[in-house]
């Protein structure tokens, strides 16, 4: 009779043995997937981050810097740029924002000032900025991000001149 107890009890061993290694690789892949999941998840996020931040960067700017003459496209150097004067204690400044080396930049200087585009702050990693006006007031911009995906803008300005005229009742 002990001999077929030690079998009964060997394929209870088996079966808590075989129980057991089921649970941990289950576990294990649902440990992996999760991971996977994670990852995928991050990496979606931190492009989404970059995409908002350089088109709304610049859109903030544009927005603070919305004055009558205060807007302009011109160029820094070699860099296409958009160009905001404000005058600060009756002297001028100029803010440029421009890409430089795979980064979108700003630089704040004196309008009588040359600067040199790499003297420029780097705010977020992008591949290229360039804008145009597309109408009086009306400004389209198109970002291109790392990845290569270009983001087309159209800002407008609140003090930019109204076209056509007001019909009268």
């Amino acid at each position: 009779m002990e001999f077929g107890g030690e079998k009964k009890h060997m394929v209870d061993i088996l079966f808590v043995l075989t129980l057991f290694f089921v649970f941990a690789l289950s576990a294990l892949t649902l440990v992996i997937l999760g991971a996977n999941i994670y990852k995928s998840t991050v990496n979606h996020m931190e492009e989404s981050f970059t995409d908002r931040t350089s088109y709304a960067y610049v859109t903030q700017k544009l927005r603070q810097n919305d004055e009558a003459g205060a807007l302009a496209l011109g160029y820094l150097g070699d860099e296409e740029a958009l160009i905001m004067t404000q005058e600060v204690n009756n002297t001028i400044y100029n803010t440029y924002i421009y890409s430089h080396d795979g980064y979108l930049c700003e630089l704040l200087s004196r309008a009588d000032m040359e600067m040199d585009p790499s003297a420029g702050t780097k705010i977020i990693s992008i591949e290229d900025l360039s804008f145009d006006e597309a109408a009086p007031g009306l400004y389209s911009v198109e970002v291109t991000t790392e990845d290569g995906e270009t983001i087309p803008l159209l800002l407008s300005s609140h003090t930019a001149p109204r076209g056509g005229d007001r019909l009268e009742d």
